[in-house]
C-alpha cells in the first residue's frame, strides 16, 4: 500500500486520452443533435455541446468551471503527495483526475468552449454525458469506499 503513487497519474492519462479520443470521434461522426443506437432500446450515441456543469447548470460559466478543474488538479496532487493511499484511492483520485482535465480541455480549447457530451440511456431517461462525467462520478464513489475500508495514512 501507498507504493504507487503512479497509479493516479497513469489512470488519470488513459482516461484523459480516451475521454478526447471519444469526442474527437462523436464530433467528426455525428451532427450536434444527431445520435446513433449503440444497444436499441437502451442506450445511443447523442451529440450535444453542453455549456453549463452536469445537467446543464450554470450554462456559459467557461472561467468558473476551469478554475474549479485546476482546484481539483491541485488537490489532487497534494492529497497525493501528503498521504499514503491505497491502491482503490489512487484509481479512485485518478479517475476524478482525468475526468477533470477531459472535460477542462473542451472548456478551453472548443470554439464553442462547450463540453462535448455522448451517452444516452433511454432505460432510466439519463441525461446525456460523457466518459469525463462517468468518470469522475465512479472516482468519487471509490474515494468514499476507500475511506470506509481506511487504506489512507498520513505522512505527518
Amino acid at each position: 500500500m501507498g507504493k504507487q503513487k503512479w497509479l493516479l497519474y497513469v489512470v488519470g492519462l488513459v482516461i484523459l486520452v480516451a475521454d478526447q479520443v471519444i469526442k474527437l470521434v462523436v464530433r467528426a461522426k455525428l451532427a450536434i443533435g444527431s445520435a446513433v443506437m449503440v444497444i436499441p432500446g437502451v442506450v445511443e450515441f447523442t451529440h450535444i455541446q453542453n455549456p453549463g456543469a452536469a445537467f446543464s447548470l450554470l450554462p456559459h460559466q467557461v472561467w468558473l468551471f476551469v478554475l474549479v478543474a485546476i482546484a481539483v488538479v491541485a488537490a489532487v496532487v497534494v492529497v497525493n503527495t501528503r498521504f499514503q493511499l491505497s491502491a482503490l484511492a489512487q484509481v479512485g483520485l485518478g479517475l476524478l483526475l482525468g475526468g477533470a482535465l477531459g472535460n477542462m480541455v473542451d472548456r478551453v480549447f472548443s470554439p464553442t468552449h462547450t463540453v462535448t457530451d455522448y451517452v444516452y440511456f433511454y432505460t432510466i431517461h439519463f441525461p446525456v454525458f460523457n466518459l469525463a462525467d462517468a468518470s469522475i462520478d465512479i472516482g468519487v464513489v471509490l474515494l468514499i469506499l476507500s475511506t470506509f475500508r481506511g487504506g489512507n495514512d498520513s505522512r505527518d
